[in-house]
């Protein structure tokens, strides 16, 4: 199953790249060049142009350590060439973008943007500013953006030849709405599977994904399908999301592995990382100046760690024979490789920062599937453990209210399910006791005794319409239901001698049973306690032995007082 998730999602990994690829043709206004410079906020344009040394063109180096970075789009010289109308780039954070048309004689025309006036797109995770008056004898397009909060603001800007801008073609936005509706799938499974398998881990892994549900319709851009929130909001709640995703995340990572197939220092301390994370995840959100240059930082920082501690727990518990830890393995890898490469984009000045959404979102997806596949498969371990564990008690249950010698229900059974068995019809109650059976013993043995204690067993009916009882010595009980209950405990009764006779052979005498019987008339309203009925029955049992045994002592009441089982 794995396997088959992994091909359909390559599938749709290349079709994306292919996407990608005619949407960079379609979208992007070729330039000459592209390069970018840092300046305090009180330097002009001017003044940084007039400085060669300090500008950078490799698409590298970019920071956020400034308080402004200029992006300079130096236009090709032809006659010919396709003219921008507006700049696209990813979303994010910015005081102010200052955007100015420069002609081949140096003359600019400047524009500013606040967030307010910045279009987000809903067919991919841009936003876009218009760029009017570019002509054919505009050269460069010049960009100052004031305090920004993410370098892929920057390293990922281009011009645009579209006055609306341009988000990603049909195909592409196809694919990534079916990744991102495959990660309400794990929520259906775990939200039907809690009610049964009340796990922590399944707890987690609801807020992971509804985390990660929330990040991707900020990072695709689909939110804005549905509304409209502030440039500042958006940045806000997509990096809580992205820290509750990772914290939560490895919440369910070190829960969901068996307890006794990780350190246990380790559950502590990510049970300690994880708030921390979101709390990081809240801090880097306040949106003051002395917090900007270090919120893209930290988070990505704080992502490092998630990801260096859930290696160390798959290594741990992978050491210690997890089977758990197989589903993390293959669900986390891509996910962490990904994350990885973005976290060293950000650090290294040689790299290009991206956010990398295509691969991140498809690996996103997979690692929620595989993981959820991983609570089914323990969810059927757990099954499998509690169905073993239930036999194993129903069976010691069955050994511990079953007399060892003849196999019977015991009287501790019988009196424990009375009420029940009585509301179910069972309603005629017999005591039967063998006569002179203390003769048996003194004379054959206790060992012949049991012989015969076995066989009136073999002689008692246990159907679904009868209970058979040893009470104790050589007392036997019957609890019957059925309009012919009487009769079928009378044959009971007689079968006993013949059953002795049969199995214990060399007895001097034949070994007969008498029986004390109370049958309820089910036209009546009969409302007993076991004590009482029982007790009734005894006083028949005796009364039939006093009349010379071997017989049955019986009555058919319609009520029942407990005084009548004094009265005989």
């Amino acid at each position: 199953m794995i396997r088959g998730l992994g091909r359909f999602l390559a599938f749709v990994l290349l079709v994306s790249l292919g996407s990608v690829a005619a949407f960079a043709d379609a979208g992007t206004v070729p330039v000459a060049s592209v390069c970018h410079a840092e300046a305090p906020i009180n330097e002009t344009w001017s003044e940084v142009a007039a400085q060669p040394s300090r500008w950078r063109c490799d698409g590298k180096g970019w920071t956020l350590a400034t308080q402004t970075v200029l992006i300079r789009f130096d236009l090709p010289d032809t006659t010919n060439r396709l003219l921008p109308q507006s700049l696209t780039t990813h979303t994010g954070n910015f005081e102010r973008i200052d955007v100015g048309v420069i002609d081949r004689q140096g003359r600019a025309n400047w524009a500013s943007y606040w967030p307010g006036d910045v279009r987000h797109l809903a067919t991919g995770p841009y936003m876009t500013i218009p760029v009017p008056g570019v002509t054919a004898e505009t050269a460069q397009i010049a960009v100052r953006m004031v305090r920004p909060w993410g370098k892929t603001s920057l390293s990922e800007m281009r011009l645009d030849p579209f006055a609306e801008g341009s988000g990603w073609p049909l195909q592409l936005i196809v694919a990534m709405a079916a990744t991102c509706g495959m990660l309400l799938v794990p929520l259906l499974i775990n939200t039907a599977f809690y009610s049964v398998l009340p796990e922590r881990y399944v707890i987690w892994h609801l807020v992971m994904v509804s985390a990660m549900l929330a990040q991707a319709a900020f990072a695709t851009g689909f939110a804005h399908l549905f509304f409209q929130p502030a440039m500042q909001w958006e940045w806000q709640a997509s990096n809580v999301a992205f820290a509750t995703m990772a914290g939560a995340g490895l919440l369910f990572a070190t829960n969901f592995i068996e307890e006794d197939r990780l350190d246990p220092r380790l559950r502590k301390l990510s049970a300690r990382l994880a708030p921390m994370m979101w709390l990081v995840g809240v801090l880097t959100s306040v949106p003051i100046e002395a917090v900007r240059p270090y919120s893209s930082l930290t988070m990505h920082l704080s992502v490092g760690v998630a990801i260096i501690m859930l290696v160390i727990a798959m290594i741990d518990a992978g050491r210690r024979g997890s089977r758990a830890v197989r589903f993390l393995f293959f669900g986390w890898t891509p996910l962490m490789a990904i994350g990885a490469w973005r976290i060293l984009a950000h650090f290294a000045p040689m790299l290009h920062p991206t956010e990398a959404i295509l691969p991140y979102q498809i690996s996103l997806v997979f690692e929620v599937l595989v993981t959820a596949l991983g609570i089914v498969n323990r969810f059927v371990e757990v099954r499998e453990e509690r169905d073993e564990a239930t036999a194993r008690a129903l069976e010691l249950e069955g050994v511990a209210d079953r007399d060892p010698l003849t196999g019977l229900r015991n009287r501790r059974t019988i009196e424990a399910r009375f009420e029940e068995l009585f509301r179910r019809g069972f309603r005629t109650m017999a005591v039967i006791d063998l006569d002179h059976f203390k003769v048996v013993n003194d004379t054959h043995g206790h060992a012949t005794g049991d012989m015969v204690l076995c066989a009136v067993a073999h002689a008692l009916t246990d159907d679904r319409d009868t209970r058979a009882i040893r009470m104790g010595g050589e007392e036997f009980l019957l609890l019957l239901r059925g309009h012919d209950a009487a009769a079928r405990a009378e044959r009971c009764r007689r079968a006993i001698s013949a059953r002795i006779t049969t199995e214990v052979p060399g007895l001097e005498r034949i070994v007969t049973a008498s029986m004390g019987l109370v049958e309820h008339d089910t036209r009546g309203n009969l409302q007993i306690d076991f004590a009482s009925l029982y007790a009734r029955c005894d006083q028949l049992l005796y009364e039939a032995k006093r009349l010379g045994r071997n017989r049955t002592m019986r009555e058919k009441v319609t009520g029942f007082q407990p005084a009548l089982a004094e009265a005989v």
